[in-house]
Formats: C-alpha cells, structure tokens, sequence
C-alpha cells in the first residue's frame, strides 16, 4: 500500500484547478480587505467580515502547507539533505524572491518620489531588522507582515516535512501547541497592548511564522487525504463547531478570550479560527474538478498561479493609496482607491472595488505571464539590481 501510495503520488497532476480557484478567491478577498478600510467598524460587524472575507490569509497558510507537501511528495522519498536541496532554493528563488526584489526596488523608488528627503528619517529606526532581515518593504501597504511569513516557510518546510513523513499525527499536534506556546508567550511577554511600545513588541510575534503553524499542519495533514468525509478528518469536523462559534462570538458580540484585558489568542489568525477555513477549503476540494477546460476556470487558474504577484501589486497600489489620501483625514469614503474617490452610495463603491480588482489582478497577472521574458533580458535585469543596490546604500550611507 505504502509503495501504491508513493506510484499515486508521483503520477498524480501538479496543478490543481481547486487550488487555483482558492487561491484566486482569496487574493480577491484580500484586496476587499484592505480596499475597506474606511469602513465603520458597526457595519464591518453587521456584515460579518470574519465569516467570509477574513478567512483570505488562513486559507493561503493552509494551502501553503497543503501544496510545499505536495510538491515533496510528487519526489518519493529524500533525506533531510535532499530537501534542502539547491534546486529546492533555487526554484523557491525565482518564485518569490525575484519578484520580491523587483517589487522592493520600486517600493524603494516610489517612497523616495513621495516622501522625498524625509522618506530616510521614516525608516531609518530598526532598518537592518526590519528591511534586511525580515524584508519588510520599506513603502509597504497592508499584508506587508505576510512577507517574511512566506519567507519564513522557505526555511521550516523541509525540516517540518521530513518530521511528518516519519509521525504525522504527532506533527500535527506539534505544530498546534507550538503555536499555542507563542500565543502564551506574547500574552505574558507583551500583555494588554496600552501604548505604542507594547505594540512594536507584539508585531515582531506577529512576523512569526510559529504564530499560525496549526495552519500549515493542517495544510500538511490534508495533503496525504483530502477527503472531507474520511475517517482521518473527523477530527476537523469536530473542532469546526468551535471555530465557527468562536468567530461568531468575536464578530458580532466583540468576545476576547483575554485576562484582565491582555488576549490569550492574538488577532483573527489563530488555531481557534483555523478550522473553519479548513472545512471551506475541503469542500472545494470535494466539490469543484481537479481540471477545469472552460474559460471561466482557466482565469481562475491564471489568477490563482499569480497570486503572489497580484499580492505585491495590491501592497504597493494601498501603500501609495494610503499615503497621497490620508485615511485618517479622509471622510467616509468607504472603498479606498488610488483616484481618491469618495461616495457613501453603495452602487459608487462597488465600482471602486471593482475598479481595485481589475488595476491589482490585471497588473499582478500581466507580471507573472511576462516575468520568464524578464529573467531572460540581462538588462532588465542589471537596472533592477542597480537601483536596489543603489537605493539601499543611500539608505545605510544615511
């Protein structure tokens, strides 16, 4: 059985179409998510935003687990050595890393031409941590944070793989109570947030990708039997109540499980919220085709395979967004937007959010088709380099 397992593995096709449609789904809700930032946090509850439109990131941590598993196991078996493999780096090189530089070499350029001289003093605190280690962008826009959680991943996942070959029931508990650990660890560490100072503390938890790796545990656990109905996932079905009653009392009743103000559980992406987004996920697996031949799908799927691109797009297009219209003196515009448009009609807004969707996608999806040809044209290539380097010892130089 073992050895018919491993032949369907390596047969199995790399691609997805349900992975795809998630993915394509959720970048989609990402951009509803930062485009609403104006809105009244009462409708924000009225409309129960953490039911279906905060469940964006959960999805593409579980699926990351879902899909690095995937990959590896299409290889059969390998030593820890052969996972941390060059060609393992290399291709995680192109796939992120590239686009990440090209994306930071104009988030570098675009602060400059905003903030001009004082764009240095903004960034200056805690530069080397920050924008070296983490590689946070320097002109960065919400979901900046997920950055380095990507990054991150890069490093554990081989490690948090070859450990979930060998016992993976046993993975899937390390990876929940480690990440309850960290949970603990901020509420006794950092406590109830009062001033800026807890804040700055807290964040760096939050860059952790130990924080949600229940996440990718599921993510991992699901790769070897995605059947929504089997007996090895009954145990998401148990939990899901939880979730969901959980998500429920946070969202409409603004329940914190807290001590004397200082939360247990931090933020909305946790291992109490986690299964919900599991059952959203295996239902698409079970639902929708493993192929899709129509027009319809085969967006999706363009969509979905640029999804990192579309991300770096929509980080840049709210950066830039966010600055030139302060959303803090802006009144009531309740989809922000790059034209500065503002309207309490709800018709106006969902054309700006449309509007959002189609700049972010259509930017993100033309990047990723053209990127091969970028990779090949050495010049291209040399004035990215050059503007970086050339931007970072300006900035270090300062």
């Amino acid at each position: 059985m073992e050895e018919k397992n491993i032949v369907i593995q390596k047969t199995e096709k790399k691609n997805f179409f349900q992975i795809d449609f998630l993915k394509a789904w959720m970048i989609m809700l990402v951009v509803l998510d930062h485009s609403r930032v104006y809105m009244d946090r009462e409708l924000i509850r009225i409309m129960g935003f953490e039911l279906w439109e905060r469940i964006a990131i959960p999805v593409f941590l579980i699926i990351m687990g879902f899909n690095i598993s995937k990959s590896f196991a299409r290889k059969g078996e390998a030593t820890l050595r052969e996972l941390y493999s060059w060609n393992y780096f290399k291709n995680k090189l192109w796939r992120y890393m590239f686009p990440f530089l090209i994306y930071y070499a104009f988030s570098l350029f675009i602060g400059f031409i905003i903030y001009e001289e004082s764009f240095i003093d903004l960034i200056s605190e805690n530069w080397i941590l920050d924008h070296i280690i983490l590689g946070l962008s320097p002109f960065g826009g919400p979901g900046v944070w997920f950055i380095p959680i990507i990054f991150q991943s890069i490093l554990i996942m081989p490690l948090l793989y070859k450990i979930f070959t060998w016992k993976p029931k046993m993975t899937l508990v390390l990876c929940f109570m480690i990440e309850i650990i960290m949970h603990l660890s901020a509420f006794l560490i950092v406590g109830e947030i009062t001033s800026y100072e807890d804040w700055e503390v807290e964040i760096y938890f939050r860059y952790s990708i130990f924080l949600y790796l229940s996440a990718i545990g599921l993510g991992l656990w699901f790769s070897k039997n995605y059947n929504i109905f089997s007996k090895k996932n009954i145990f998401i079905w148990m939990l899901f109540p939880i979730s969901l009653i959980y998500l429920i009392q946070y969202q409409f009743f603004d329940y914190r499980l807290a001590i004397d103000g200082a939360h247990l559980v931090r933020g909305d992406y946790n291992y109490l919220t986690f299964p919900y987004s599991a059952i959203i996920i295996l239902l698409v697996l079970k639902i929708l085709p493993h192929d899709s031949k129509n027009r319809i799908g085969n967006a999706f799927s363009c969509i979905g395979k640029s999804s990192f691109h579309v991300f770096l797009v929509q980080n840049l297009y709210f950066a830039i967004t966010y600055t030139v219209y302060d959303r803090l003196s802006v009144e009531d515009p309740l989809i922000a937007n790059i034209f500065g448009f503002s309207s309490n009609e709800i018709f106006v807004n969902i054309l700006l959010l449309i509007l959002n969707w189609l700049i972010t996608i259509s930017i993100g999806v033309l990047w990723w088709f053209i990127e091969p040809k970028i990779r090949k044209n050495r010049k291209i290539l040399i004035s990215i380099a050059i503007i970086t380097i050339f931007s970072l010892l300006t900035l270090i130089r300062t």
